[in-house]
């Protein structure tokens, strides 16, 4: 049935070649940038996203499957590193949290994201952060660390399963990216051969300074009243 009205509505019109798409290949990127906004709002905010390649060649490419599990392995569960360490041992951030999509279809980022805690600034989680990609950067990740975020990993795409909408979106990103759907399968295969080595080769690799933007939100009153500010007055 659904063939059916998708011939019925759709079959009818008429196909086009598409015109060839501009590049997106973005200037080389050579220090620091940062900005800063100020806009109503509960908390501040931080930003930290670094240039970091996306999945063009599921065979090929190996630093997006490397980068995924570095992900896993800082923010992939309650127990994974930033929660622990940054929220409930050392108290810097009320939350935190990383991003990185290696299915985008544009120049691709890798970010580092949260809010201080009370007391605590932006400058404070911004040294916090650095300083746990610092870590992995000399000392790598353990052998648990990465059966664990392999582990999730792989559960996260069987649940995926379960929802027709979340296989819909999966499809359709794939193929938006260049990449054909059938390989959505080798690409859990490629992420299950990543290897601690490998996780810290790419923390080493992206995590530079000279591809780096920090972007910082300093919160204006919503109702009136005044908001934690994102910096301490000096």
């Amino acid at each position: 049935e659904v063939f059916a009205l998708a011939e019925k509505y759709y079959g009818v019109l008429e196909s086009r070649a598409l015109p060839v798409r501009k590049p997106q290949v973005e200037p080389a990127q050579e220090g620091t940038r940062r900005v800063n906004v100020k806009a109503p709002a509960e908390l501040p905010v931080l930003i930290m996203g670094y240039k970091a390649p996306v999945l063009r060649d599921v065979e090929k490419d190996s630093d997006p499957y490397a980068l995924t599990m570095l992900a896993a392995v800082l923010d992939g569960h309650d127990a994974a590193r930033l929660t622990r360490k940054l929220v409930r041992e050392d108290k810097v951030a009320l939350s935190v949290g990383i991003d990185y999509d290696s299915t985008a279809r544009g120049p691709g980022m890798i970010y580092l994201h949260g809010s201080p805690s009370a007391g605590r600034t932006v400058a404070d989680l911004e040294t916090a952060l650095r300083a746990e990609i610092t870590r992995i950067q000399k000392d790598g990740i353990s052998e648990q660390e990465l059966k664990r975020a392999r582990a999730q990993l792989v559960a996260a795409q069987i649940y995926k399963l379960d929802s027709m909408f979340g296989q819909a979106m999966e499809i359709g990103q794939t193929e938006s990216a260049g990449i054909p759907y059938q390989k959505i399968d080798r690409t859990l295969e490629k992420l299950q051969q990543v290897t601690a080595a490998e996780v810290q080769a790419v923390a080493k690799k992206y995590f530079s300074d000279d591809t780096l933007t920090i972007g910082v939100l300093d919160p204006q009153p919503l109702d009136g009243k005044a908001r934690r500010a994102a910096v301490v007055a000096r």
